[in-house]
């Protein structure tokens, strides 16, 4: 019991203390903030400036789902048992174009990988981690189809293209091959 009392009075004698404080100085720095403020400039007025015409309304809203690219519906989905091919591990815009190979009646998309492996593919196969297949080859680049989900439990397609590195030329990106798979 005696404790307690000594505890209570020590409280007591360090809390009397904050009663008399001197606040002057914290008056003193609110009245200078008074003056501050009020010694502000007042914002000059804006002078028209060059104007911006907005078109959005032309283009298509980020607030829409993509619109389906033809041939593809929102229930076609890809092969979940189909195992990837090595060029598919790898996103579309890690993925370049060095060339094209001509032979045997058909022509070959030369797709180097980030890792320096040039894979050689066919219209059909399969490119990107989106499910893109290959759909038309050209000198300049190929064109891909991908399956992405549409958020609604359904997948829609979406067009793509990779075109030809610049650091190859036009010129050197056809090369033909005889039946035997050797280079003329």
């Amino acid at each position: 019991m005696r404790g307690l009392r000594y505890i209570g009075c020590v409280a007591l004698a360090l809390s009397s203390g904050c009663g008399g404080a001197d606040l002057s100085d914290l008056e003193r720095l609110l009245d200078k903030a008074a003056e501050s403020s009020a010694a502000a400039a007042p914002i000059p007025p804006t002078h028209g400036g060059p104007g911006f015409e907005y078109r959005a309304m032309t283009e298509r809203s980020p607030f829409e789902p993509f619109a389906e690219v033809a041939g593809a519906g929102a229930s076609q989905a890809p092969d979940p048992t189909r195992s990837p091919q090595p060029q598919e591990l790898f996103p579309l815009g890690q993925l370049e174009m060095v060339g094209t190979l001509a032979g045997r009646g058909r022509i070959l998309a030369l797709i180097r990988d980030p890792v320096g492996i040039t894979h050689p593919l066919a219209v059909g196969d399969y490119l990107g981690r989106d499910h893109g297949r290959i759909t038309a080859i050209r000198g300049s680049g190929i064109d891909i189809l991908e399956l992405v989900e549409d958020g609604r439990g359904g997948w829609t397609a979406r067009a793509r293209a990779l075109e030809l590195s610049e650091s190859h030329g036009a010129e050197e990106s056809l090369a033909e091959t005889d039946n035997g798979g050797n280079e003329k």
